[in-house]
């Protein structure tokens, strides 16, 4: 499960910038988002830059077979 939790300050518009789609103006959020199975929790990681939020979410290697050799 990821769970995102913060506070969003009131912005100041910016002249030359402009914002297409914002979700929520100010105040409080909380979002939950179910992760499968697959996921490396271990390797997650986050980094924010100019109030952009970029999650990083890698796969867990997959489980290769492996060969044993029976001797006689």
């Amino acid at each position: 499960m990821l769970t995102l939790a913060g506070t969003r300050e009131q912005s100041v518009q910016k002249q030359g910038v402009e914002s297409r789609r914002s979700e929520r103006v100010t105040g409080r959020f909380y979002r939950r988002f179910s992760l499968p199975d697959t996921v490396d929790a271990e390797a997650v990681q986050a980094q924010g830059k100019h109030g952009v939020l970029e999650i990083t979410i890698p796969k867990r290697a997959a489980t290769q077979p492996r060969r044993i050799t029976v001797k006689t």
